[in-house]
């Protein structure tokens, strides 16, 4: 079963309860309060409240209800504007504030926290009468029932504001009641719209409460502040100084903070105009609202910022919408919302448009002041369609059909009829989708074939299921998601084989609403079937994705042991599966040459547990090697094994802890066959050089088994080499006797030795900066020259040049010269020798076996 408080939630910070203000009544005041913390309360200044107070502090006239956690009653800046309340919690005991947050004395304090009384902080109003109403425990959460009976028991016990700083994902129709109640009652509600980044919740949604978000200190949107058709004002949200339970004061943010203002701003109006009612109180505070966006409405700030000194200053209006009498200025008209205007002798059309968000029915509801019957006619111009008129009068309903976009209304005085005011309440209910009827399991539509399906979906009506099956042609793996577009969608899913049990799946919470089923199949039809949760109709719609993915067939089974090991060849790939924790895989493959061999792995797919031991044939009770992190390996693209082997047979067995049989491991197998020890040297032109001067020591290459003859060689590498060469041709190397002149060559370089002796000889020299650069590679002309000198050769400038790249006046010319009348060097096609290019390992070697006769 899904939790029963997902309903309604609080959040410590950015958190959705909201508190009501009573009626103020009218006093001379100081414009500023002597409070300490009046500075800190820059929200204040941000609603123009302070603009307000040199008339209007408060209102004692009518009780505010504040629906939350309670109130901290003992509070020095709370008390005296507190009267007797109710907990309908814990119905024995008063409605004290016992919270982990004090949600509920935080938004008490924004509210009507005693002002100018020279402690703490001032309220928007400065005396009131505030009742707290507990319905949330102790963790700040409660059921839309308790909301319900909340604001039933405010409207009993004679409140006039009522403050919810709650939200719901969804409706009840005793949550509906009670909000249609409280109008028909003159009670007027005030509701955060929530702080989820998404759709307006209830009770803020309904038309008749005043829904608020949040803005920062710059009057930017709060990222987290619900936007949406139903919201109508903006208030602070960030870091609204305020009380807080035990008697101090500190910080409170999200739309939790900005309802409690525009509440204290209802009270104020009523103080100046005590017989409005709650239409005439909304429509006075979006018309005197600051514009944030766009002008006029938008569904990201409502009507603007909450001004309450505007509030209380400008006329109250029967129609500020005006002007709208054309198409082109028409006037938004948000769907689930209320709008109050006139049409008269002067003004007799009104235009609006209406963003519809999916397929569906807009419906309108008439409240008309003229005794005509139908004073006014509605045209409705839809895209692609016919414009549509009805006629309106005082309470009737219009629903009209419409796709996703936008629908123009133009409403028009009926001839004759005198000036009146109306009064529209617009709704909205999404339209089927296209794969009703499908209501029960004999409806049940069949996905389309494939491993991965996905459709849209809705709940258009009470209790609504969608029923699809799915077929699975083999044993295999389902996973099943439900994604809604918004948050007030309660998704779950039923699954189950067709003649077995059906399995419920259900989300997780509020931020992620989502349901994800995951069950393994066997051959045959399952059904797959969807539902919101509360069983009420959403304005929304769902994804439902399905992906199915077969037992991945293992084509070596059975290898279960090394007599059953499937046999590989040099650049093979293993594939296959470990389906269970008892399962094997044994691969045999034979090295018939001394062979460097390699094992990769591109692609495990499990993160962790899988094993790798590799066995001679002639000894099976010992690994020779072992990997325990061979996932690991794989995700960071290294090797899982890399070795010298002899010649023999050898045995590859796996092993994965955690199993898999729904996608393949891939193993590759690289044998590369060795020639002096090296790896890389079987088909290079200079083998035969680089394998009979690495016997005779005179050169060697790296740990890893290469000896990369293409590479580079650096004046290190050559000096190293040449020294060796030089001693094993039977010349003697000097000891290192002087100085070492060089600022880059320390002791501790590997090549030393052979720098300091090819320095000595006359061979190498360094740079007119000092330094030797012993890791800078070696260019063709550099080393003819240096083997030159080694050789102690006769070296003139020749009246000519063997090739075309190097002139006779270039300064390594003779030696280049020197060398190749020898035999020792050569060129390269087209009679180049590319004297700046530098000279590879495999050159060195070649040169050194001729210069030296190795």
């Amino acid at each position: 079963m899904k939790k029963t408080m997902k309903c309604i939630c609080v959040v410590t910070i950015f958190g959705m309860f909201f508190s009501t203000l009573d009626h103020p009544h009218v006093v001379q005041a100081s414009t500023f309060t002597n409070d300490p913390h009046f500075q800190k309360q820059t929200h204040l200044k941000q609603i123009k409240v302070d603009g307000a107070w040199d008339k209007y502090t408060g209102n004692t006239a009518i009780t505010i209800a504040v629906l939350d956690t309670g109130v901290d009653t003992d509070h020095p800046d709370l008390k005296g504007n507190l009267v007797p309340g109710v907990n309908l919690v814990s119905p024995q005991k008063t409605p004290e504030d016992d919270s982990t947050n004090g949600h509920g004395t935080q938004v008490a304090g924004i509210l009507a926290a005693r002002g100018n009384n020279s402690i703490g902080v001032s309220g928007v109003l400065w005396n009131a009468k505030v009742m707290p109403i507990k319905i949330l425990d102790r963790q700040g959460q409660g059921t839309v029932e308790l909301l319900a009976s909340g604001i039933n028991a405010a409207i009993d016990r004679g409140a006039k504001i009522i403050v919810t700083s709650l939200s719901s994902i969804s409706t009840s129709k005793s949550l509906e009641n009670a909000v249609n109640r409280a109008e028909a009652n003159g009670v007027i509600i005030v509701s955060a719209a929530g702080n989820e980044a998404n759709r307006v919740t209830y009770p803020a949604a309904y038309p008749t409460v005043i829904a608020v978000g949040a803005v920062q200190a710059n009057n930017k949107p709060l990222y987290q502040s619900n936007i949406g058709p139903e919201l109508n004002l903006m208030a602070p949200g960030w870091n609204v100084y305020t009380t807080v339970k035990g008697g101090g004061y500190g910080p409170m943010s999200g739309t939790s903070a900005a309802a409690p203002q525009v509440a204290g701003a209802a009270a104020l109006i009523l103080a100046k105009y005590p017989y409005m009612t709650p239409l005439d109180v909304r429509q006075l505070l979006y018309q005197s609202a600051t514009n944030l966006d766009a002008d006029g409405w938008d569904r990201k700030t409502g009507y603007g910022l909450l001004n309450v000194a505007n509030a209380l200053k400008v006329r109250p209006s029967l129609d500020f919408l005006e002007p709208n009498n054309s198409m082109s200025n028409a006037k938004p008209f948000p769907i689930e919302s209320q709008i109050r205007a006139q049409l008269g002798s002067t003004d007799t059309v009104d235009w609006y448009y209406i963003d519809v968000p999916y397929s569906g029915k807009v419906s309108f509801t008439s409240l008309v002041t003229s005794k005509i019957s139908t004073p006014m006619a509605a045209t409705f111009y839809v895209e692609d369609r016919q414009p549509v008129t009805y006629y309106l009068g005082n309470g009737d309903t219009l629903s009209i059909p419409s796709k996703a976009g936008r629908v123009y209304v133009k409403l028009e005085r009926s001839g004759g009829v005198e000036s009146f005011t109306y009064t529209l309440t617009s709704s909205f209910a999404i339209g089927s989708d296209r794969y009703e009827p499908n209501d029960n399991q004999t409806q049940a539509r069949p996905l389309p074939p494939g491993n991965h399906v996905s459709i849209i979906g809705n709940y258009d009506k009470p209790g609504d299921r969608d029923w699809f099956s799915f077929y699975a042609r083999d044993y295999g793996r389902l996973e099943v998601e439900l994604t809604p577009d918004n948050e007030r969608m309660d998704p779950a899913l039923n699954i189950g084989k067709e003649g077995s049990q059906m399995y419920e799946y259900v989300g997780g919470d509020r931020d992620n609403p989502g349901v994800k089923a995951s069950l393994d199949v066997s051959p045959g039809k399952y059904y797959i079937r969807t539902y919101d949760y509360s069983g009420s109709p959403v304005n929304g719609e769902y994804s439902l994705t399905v992906d199915y993915t077969p037992v991945r067939k293992d084509t070596n089974e059975p290898n279960d042991t090394y007599r059953q090991a499937t046999k590989l060849g040099s650049g093979s790939l293993m594939t296959g599966t470990l389906a269970t924790r008892n399962d094997y895989d044994w691969f045999q493959f034979t090295v018939d040459y001394e062979s460097y061999v390699t094992i990769k792995a591109p692609n495990i797919p499990v993160q962790s547990g899988v094993t790798l031991d590799l066995y001679n044939a002639n000894n099976l009770n010992f690994a020779q090697f072992s990997e325990t992190e061979v996932a690991q390996l794989a995700d960071q693209g290294k090797s899982i094994m890399s070795m010298k082997l002899n010649p023999g047979t050898y045995y590859i067995r796996l092993h994965s802890y955690v199993p898999f049989q729904y996608d393949a491991y891939r193993l590759t197998l690289t044998k590369e066959r060795m020639v002096a020890g090296y790896r890389d040297i079987t088909t290079h032109w200079a083998r035969a050089d680089i394998a009979r001067l690495s016997l005779k020591q005179v050169v060697n290459g790296f740990p890893d088994y290469t000896f990369r003859p293409n590479a580079a060689v650096t004046r290190a590498q050559f000096a190293a080499m040449l020294m060796q060469a030089m001693k094993k041709s039977g010349l003697s190397v000097p000891t290192v006797y002087r100085s070492n002149p060089y600022s880059d060559l320390t002791h501790s370089h590997w090549a030393y030795q052979p720098l300091m002796q090819a320095y000595q000889l006359g061979i190498m020299k360094g740079y007119a900066n000092g330094t030797i650069q012993p890791n800078k590679s070696l260019t063709r002309a550099e080393m003819a020259q240096m083997v030159a000198r080694a050789k102690g050769y006769y070296l003139y400038q020749h009246s000519y040049s063997s090739y075309r790249d190097v002139s006779s006046s270039n300064w390594a010319s003779p030696a280049i010269e020197a060398l190749s009348l020898r035999g020792l060097i050569n060129g390269y096609s087209g009679n180049f020798f590319k004297p700046g290019a530098y000279a590879s390992r495999a050159e060195m070697v070649v040169l050194l076996g001729k210069a030296y006769d190795l």
